[in-house]
C-alpha cells in the first residue's frame, strides 16, 4: 500500500518527516520513506514545503486506522493554517503511474489547487482523508506519485519532546571535520562566506539537524562523526528530490504565471539597480517580454555577479515567480557572453595623454597647445572582472529543491 502525507505541521512546531519516521517504526517500510519538496513559492506552505510518502506491505483497514491516528494525533489540526491530507492507494498500475507523475511534476513547478487533486485521485482511484480545508492532499497525493531520476537522500536526526524550543547544541568542529570528509558526498553542511553550520534548523519543530547527501552510505559515515550536545530520540533516512532543480521549468517571459518556477534565457536589457533593503534587481529580455531578476542582500556574493551584469549580457535566470509574475526571485544564474566595454581614453601628444577640452569639446595637449575633435579618442576595452558559467547562490540561501553546483554534471545531471 502507498500512503501520502502532508501539511501536518505549523510554524509553532511539528513537523511531517517526524510522523513519517513514527509510521516506519510503527508499520515498517519496503524500502526508505520519501520526502518530496513541492513548489517552494506556493504562499501557504510551512518552512521547507514537503510531503512525504511510504509503502508498506499489506493492504488492510487496520493500516488506515493506524496512519490516521498518528495524524490526529500529532499533527497541528488546531491551528487554522495547518490543513493535512493522506492519500492512500493500494497499487499503482502503469496508466495511474503516468498520471500520478504527471501531477507530482505540476506540484513542484506550478500552483496546483485541491479540486486538481481530488480529480486525480479519483482517476487513480485512491482514498483521501482532509483535514480543515484538506489542501495536504495536493501533496500528499505528489508524494506518492514521486518518481525520482535524479535524487537525494536525507538523513534526518530528531530530538526528544523536553528539548522542543529550545537551542540545538551540536559539537560545530565536528560538523566541520565531517564536512571536510565527506564533501563533495553530502552537501550544504557549512555556509563558505559565513562559515555557519547549515545542518540544524529553528524553531520548535522536532528536528536536531539534517545531513543531505548522495547516497545512505555516506549518510551514515557522517551521521557517526556528529558530536550533537543533546540526546537524539531517533533517526531516518529519507530519498528526496532535494537538490535536483527537479521544480524548474523552460519557458519563455509572456508565458509565466503566478508562483511558477522557471528557467528562462535572454539578454540583460537593464542594468542592475539597487532598492530598499539592499536588493539587487536588473531587466531580463527573451524577444516575447521583459522581467526583472531580483538577487537578494540575504545572498551575499552573488549579488556582486548580479551587480557586474551589463546590458547586452546574455544569460539563463533560475528561480521562482511570487504573487505578481514580474519579478524572478534568482536561485542561480548562467552567464553565457559578456557584453564588451570600453572606455574612451586621449590621445598621446608630446609624449603623454592629452586632457579633455570640456564636454564635447575634443581634447587638447597642455605643453604644445594642439587640439583635436572627440573622434580622436582611443577606445580602450574595460576588463569585466567575471568569467562564464554558473553563479549560484550560498547554501544558507538556498532553497531545498535547487541544485548546488557541486552536484551539476554528476551523473549525467545538468540544469542547461
Amino acid at each position: 500500500m502507498f500512503i501520502g502525507i502532508d501539511d501536518t505541521d505549523s510554524l509553532d512546531g511539528m513537523c511531517t518527516t517526524y510522523l513519517a519516521a513514527l509510521l516506519v517504526e510503527k508499520l515498517g517500510t519496503t524500502n526508505y520513506p520519501k520526502l518530496i519538496r513541492l513548489n517552494p513559492n506556493i504562499p501557504w506552505k510551512t518552512r521547507g514545503n514537503g510531503a512525504v510518502s511510504l509503502e508498506v506491505d499489506g493492504i488492510s483497514d487496520k493500516i488506515k486506522e493506524i496512519v490516521l491516528g498518528y495524524v490526529r494525533e500529532y499533527a497541528r489540526i488546531d491551528d487554522e493554517n495547518t490543513n493535512p491530507g493522506v492519500v492512500f492507494l493500494e497499487k499503482i498500475n502503469q496508466k495511474n503511474r503516468k498520471l500520478l507523475f504527471g501531477f507530482y511534476k505540476k506540484t513542484v513547478s506550478r500552483l496546483v489547487e485541491i479540486k486538481e487533486a481530488d480529480k486525480i485521485a479519483e482517476l487513480v482511484n485512491a482514498e483521501t482523508h482532509k483535514f480543515n480545508n484538506g489542501r495536504g492532499i495536493v501533496g500528499a497525493l505528489a508524494a506518492v506519485g514521486a518518481e525520482l531520476s535524479d535524487k537525494t537522500y536525507e538523513l534526518i536526526a530528531y530530538r526528544k519532546q523536553e528539548n522542543y524550543g529550545k537551542k540545538r547544541d551540536i559539537d560545530k568542529n565536528s560538523v566541520i571535520e565531517m564536512n571536510r570528509i565527506t564533501y563533495p558526498e553530502t552537501f550544504d553542511n557549512i555556509d563558505p562566506e559565513t562559515g555557519g553550520i547549515l545542518i540544524a534548523p529553528r524553531g520548535y519543530d522536532p528536528i536536531v539537524y539534517g545531513i543531505r547527501g548522495e547516497n545512505p552510505e555516506i549518510l551514515k559515515k557522517a551521521w557517526g562523526m556528529i558530536k550533537p550536545l543533546e540526546d537524539v530520540e531517533r533517526v531516518q533516512i529519507f530519498e528526496t528530490n532535494q537538490g535536483t532543480d527537479a521544480h524548474l521549468r523552460n519557458k519563455k517571459i509572456s508565458g509565466l504565471k503566478t508562483y511558477d518556477c522557471v528557467i528562462l534565457k535572454g539578454y540583460v536589457n537593464r542594468n542592475p539597480f539597487v532598492i530598499e533593503g539592499g536588493h539587487i534587481l536588473f531587466g531580463l529580455s527573451d524577444g516575447t517580454g521583459e522581467i526583472d531578476c531580483a538577487g537578494y542582500r540575504q545572498t551575499g556574493n552573488f549579488r556582486d555577479i548580479i551587480k557586474g551584469l551589463v546590458v547586452g549580457d546574455k544569460v539563463i535566470v533560475y528561480g521562482g515567480l511570487g504573487k505578481y509574475p514580474n519579478t524572478l526571485n534568482l536561485e542561480k544564474i548562467k552567464i553565457l557572453r559578456l557584453e564588451k566595454l570600453f572606455k574612451i581614453e586621449p590621445p598621446l601628444c608630446c609624449s603623454k595623454r592629452m586632457t579633455s577640452a570640456g564636454r564635447e569639446k575634443g581634447f587638447k595637449c597642455r605643453k604644445c597647445g594642439k587640439r583635436l575633435s572627440d573622434k580622436f579618442g582611443i577606445a580602450k576595452e574595460i576588463p569585466r572582472g567575471m568569467k562564464l558559467g554558473f553563479y549560484d547562490v550560498p547554501p544558507r540561501a538556498r532553497r531545498h529543491l535547487s541544485m548546488p553546483l557541486v552536484r551539476m554534471g554528476r551523473n549525467g545531471v545538468c540544469s542547461a
